[in-house]
């Protein structure tokens, strides 16, 4: 069987516009992980459905919808095919209307490259086989065949995607399969990027296990990630916030990037380790021991340096909460981050990253 670059032809959607055919899902029949998914995504999207309805963009156009999570990536093929990959959980989810279709769709994310520094994911419309430079697709080694071997060639991959649908489940009108990616999914993922990563580190003089920590806790190292505050990209930067602040600081001139410019896995570190370089030489100046500043910079990176202030200080007083932080210890500025700043999300945001550096902190 032949595929050229048009048989991969798809409409590729961030959660935009996917229905799943969920109306009046029977979530028991599904695997219970595989539930899971599905139940936070119908729910995520009937509800800004609900709130899109009426609100035109500029150009005419529903306003695009975010993600359920930046982990989250969805192909929408055609209306008788869905594909969804959980880049956190390393769980695909593939459905179809026909075994035949669920096997080519199979197929089709088992080969794919969806790596942005390829396509331009605005508007992807053919994902191609491999990426010419590698030679590879983009979940190599991330996902492996019934015998353990990494999938690159269409003869392996559809022999993969008959194994799986021997005897497919159907459920709610549809066919449907799930993949799990090996345990060391995340490593593999990761792995990617760490030579953009260093690079960057080095030239903006920020921690590289500090970088890879938040881009493991921002989007499990998904590259197309996207929030529903438009957050774009392996390190969820916003162009207007921290986009703008990298070219009006770090390059001298008032420029806000482009969501294809930041999808790009350099672009997207580059900037991010320019914003934190800010965190730290401009907004949290003057906190004065290196490891108190690194938990500011993390806890900002999520909750802005503005709400470091107002949890230290009813009135947000920049100078009178520099003075606090530098009269605690190390373990008290840490304890006070996790359990006493005023966004709840910047607690546990900074938990989860300080536990995620360990493992990156020799590289």
């Amino acid at each position: 069987m032949i595929f050229s670059m048009g048989y991969f032809a798809a409409i590729f959607g961030l959660l935009m516009g996917l229905s799943w055919q969920a109306s009046g899902i029977d979530y028991d029949s599904y695997d219970e992980d595989v539930a899971a998914l599905l139940w936070e995504y119908q729910n995520e999207a009937e509800e800004e459905s609900s709130q899109a309805e009426g609100s035109l963009s500029a150009e005419g156009s529903l306003p695009a919808k975010g993600s359920i999570k930046p982990s989250v990536l969805v192909f929408n093929d055609v209306a008788d095919s869905d594909t969804l990959i959980d880049f956190e959980t390393g769980l695909v989810i593939v459905r179809a209307i026909t075994v035949e279709r669920l096997r080519e769709s199979i197929v089709d994310v088992l080969l794919t490259q969806i790596d942005p520094a390829v396509i331009d994911a605005k508007t992807a419309r053919d994902f191609g086989l491999v990426n010419s430079k590698t030679n590879r697709p983009f979940f190599w080694k991330q996902i492996v065949d019934q015998y353990g071997k990494p999938i690159a060639k269409p003869w392996r991959a559809q022999s993969f995607a008959e194994h799986l649908t021997r005897n497919p489940r159907k459920q709610n009108g549809r066919f449907s399969i799930k993949i799990n990616m090996v345990e060391e999914h995340k490593d593999i993922a990761g792995g990617k990027y760490i030579k953009y990563a260093r690079a960057a580190s080095r030239d903006h003089n920020v921690s590289l296990s500090m970088m890879m920590a938040i881009m493991e806790t921002e989007s499990s190292f998904n590259p197309l990630a996207r929030s529903r505050s438009n957050a774009l990209g392996l390190m969820q930067i916003k162009a207007d916030t921290a986009g703008r602040d990298y070219f009006s600081i770090i390059k001298g001139y008032r420029h806000t990037p482009s969501s294809s410019y930041l999808y790009k896995p350099a672009n997207n570190i580059e900037v991010a380790a320019g914003y934190l370089h800010i965190l730290q030489t401009r907004y949290l100046a003057g906190i004065k021991h290196p490891k108190k500043r690194e938990y500011a910079m993390i806890s900002s990176y999520n909750g802005g340096a503005g709400n470091l202030w107002r949890s230290l200080d009813r009135r947000g007083n920049k100078t009178k909460s520099l003075a606090r932080i530098n009269k605690m210890s190390v373990r008290q500025f840490y304890w006070f981050l996790t359990n006493r700043h005023i966004r709840r999300e910047t607690r546990d945001y900074l938990k989860k990253v300080s536990s995620k550096q360990q493992k990156y902190i020799n590289l």
